[in-house]
C-alpha cells in the first residue's frame, strides 16, 4: 500500500513553496490515464521526491534494491509504494512487475541510465526501458531535470535552492514485428535518451549532446 504517496505529494508542494523553487513546464503533457513508461534522467536520490511533486497523475517508480539496505530507506520506499530492482541481475523481476501494472494502465517511473550520473550528464542509458516499450506499446513520456543535484537529499525537506522539471511530449516507438534485438533495443533507448536531452541545458545533456548539435 502506498500510504505515503499522495501526502508526501502535498508536503512537497507546500513545504517547496516556502523554501525552496521548484519550476514544472508541460505538465499538461502527461496522459491522465492508460499505460504510461515515464523516463527521466538521474541527478541525485532528490529525483523521485521530485517528480512525485511534479507530476500531476501517481506512477510507480523502479528503485535499486540497495534503497531498501537501511530502515529509513526501506520505509519510504514500501510506503510510497516503489518496487525494488536488481541491477546486477538485470532487473528481471521489477521489469517483470512492470509488464503487469502497464497491462493494468498504471504509470510506471524509470531512470533509463540505471543510476545517479556522477557528473550531472547524461550517461550512456540501459535498454530496460525500450524493452518494455516495445513489448507493451505503452507511450513514453520524456522528463528533463535540472538542478536536483545542488542539494543532498537530508536537505530535500528545506533545499534552499531552485530546480527544474521539464516534461516532454509523450511517443510511442514504432511497431515492430518480430524479435526484439539488440539493435533495436539500442536505437529506442538512443530516441528515449535524445528526447531528454533536448529538456535539459545544453551542459547536462552529456553522452546525447552531438546527436542534438546542428549538422
Amino acid at each position: 500500500m502506498a500510504w505515503l504517496y499522495q501526502p508526501s505529494r502535498r508536503f512537497g508542494q507546500v513545504i517547496w513553496a516556502l523554501t525552496g523553487r521548484l519550476t514544472v513546464t508541460g505538465q499538461e503533457a502527461m496522459p491522465p490515464y492508460g499505460p504510461l513508461l515515464v523516463a527521466s534522467n538521474h541527478l541525485s536520490l532528490n529525483d523521485a521526491g521530485t517528480l512525485v511533486v511534479a507530476l500531476p497523475r501517481r506512477f510507480v517508480f523502479l528503485a535499486k534494491k540497495e534503497l531498501w539496505e537501511n530502515p529509513v530507506g526501506r520505509f519510504y520506499c514500501n510506503a510510497v509504494g516503489a518496487v525494488p530492482l536488481d541491477r546486477e541481475r538485470g532487473g528481471g523481476e521489477a521489469l517483470r512487475y512492470a509488464l503487469r501494472a502497464l497491462e493494468q494502465d498504471q504509470a510506471i517511473l524509470m531512470f533509463p541510465e540505471g543510476r545517479i550520473s556522477p557528473t550531472a550528464q547524461l550517461q550512456k542509458a540501459r535498454t530496460g526501458l525500450a524493452w518494455l516499450a516495445l513489448k507493451t506499446q505503452a507511450p513514453i513520456l520524456p522528463v528533463g531535470i535540472a538542478g536536483s543535484e545542488k542539494f543532498a537529499s537530508w536537505h530535500m525537506p528545506v533545499p534552499l535552492a531552485s530546480w527544474q522539471v521539464n516534461i516532454g511530449t509523450p511517443f510511442t516507438p514504432p511497431h515492430v514485428e518480430g524479435p526484439v534485438t539488440r539493435p533495436l533495443l539500442n536505437s529506442v533507448t538512443d530516441m528515449v535518451m535524445e528526447r531528454i536531452a533536448a529538456l535539459l541545458p545544453e551542459s547536462y545533456r552529456g553522452a546525447y549532446a552531438d546527436a542534438l548539435r546542428p549538422r
